[in-house]
């Protein structure tokens, strides 16, 4: 599979948010850069998310989805309506993100995105990809992927 480091480094320092799940919010509450996340970003969440979570972390904007749908339908079709990418660790929504069309990132792009904008030292993320390690289920490649864009924008 081919990695092109370039282009990701570009979108991530493109990145001002996205609509975020659940399973995201638990990542980056779980590795303490959730409110470091929600200060940069914006996140927008369907009601479903916050239900979900538990409620509206600080810094997040909830959007109300007026069709009757599942979360994760109502984050696709909120990232569709406000042309903004998925943020999530769920697969299958990675995928129906990505058979629309849509831009998706799960939390080590955060990350990533995080420490090539200058808004998280390099101290601070290896500290959090230590703790994403403990408990992301991320295949190698997609640690690939993180560790060349690191390697590329990162001196």
């Amino acid at each position: 599979m081919h990695i092109d480091a370039v282009k990701i480094g570009e979108e991530l320092l493109d990145l001002r948010g996205g609509v975020i799940d659940t399973s995201s919010l638990i990542y980056l509450e779980k590795i303490q850069m959730l409110k470091t996340a929600a200060d940069v970003f914006q996140f927008l969440l369907p009601a479903g998310v916050v239900e979900e979570f538990g409620c509206c972390p600080d810094g997040c904007m909830v959007h109300v989805v007026r069709e009757s749908l599942s979360t994760d339908q109502a984050i696709v079709r909120l990232a569709e309506q406000l042309e903004q990418p998925v943020l999530s660790e769920d697969r299958q929504l990675l995928l129906a993100s990505a058979r629309q069309g849509l831009m998706y990132y799960n939390t080590l792009m955060l990350l990533l995105a995080l420490v090539l904008q200058k808004k998280l030292d390099v101290a601070r993320y290896r500290k959090a990809c230590t703790g994403l390690r403990e408990i992301a289920r991320y295949s190698p490649v997609v640690w690939q992927a993180g560790a060349q864009v690191f390697s590329l924008y990162v001196r």
